[in-house]
């Protein structure tokens, strides 16, 4: 890993949002993201599952931090997210990866998903994302 990438994972990781929510950078590179959480109660909506607003935020992650990798030194804002429930994410370890579809200098379009320990697909999503900072 490059002393880059190494320092992506360990401020983002270190992030309020992350912590706060249990989310964990394992890898964001040029071929995209990775990451995981553990839904726990902490998690949950009325009816067990995980809150839609995890899963959202997951896959926004994924796909930002598959975007940051690309773009040192700059930064990068969801401009637009839509996110596809697939099935209930039930309480145990989720694992999401993004992957970036499409760049130009200010504006990328990213797409993510997120799967159960079995490997079921329960969410996925697109976005479009401006880069900012940097030289244009």
């Amino acid at each position: 890993m490059s002393p880059d990438a190494a320092d992506l994972l360990a401020t983002w990781n270190g992030c309020g949002f992350y912590r706060l929510v249990g989310m964990e950078v394992l890898r964001a590179d040029d071929d995209g993201s990775a990451f995981t959480i553990d839904i726990d109660e902490h998690h949950l909506q009325a009816y067990g599952t995980a809150h839609g607003g995890v899963l959202a935020g997951l896959i926004d992650a994924a796909m930002g931090l598959a975007i940051l990798a690309r773009v040192p030194g700059q930064g990068c804002a969801t401009v637009e997210l839509k996110v596809n429930f697939l099935a209930p994410a039930m309480p145990g370890r989720l694992t999401a990866s993004g992957h970036v579809v499409s760049q130009g200098r200010r504006t990328v379009v990213a797409w993510a998903e997120a799967a159960d320990a079995t490997g079921k697909l329960v969410a996925c999503g697109l976005g479009t994302f401006q880069v900012i900072g940097g030289s244009s």
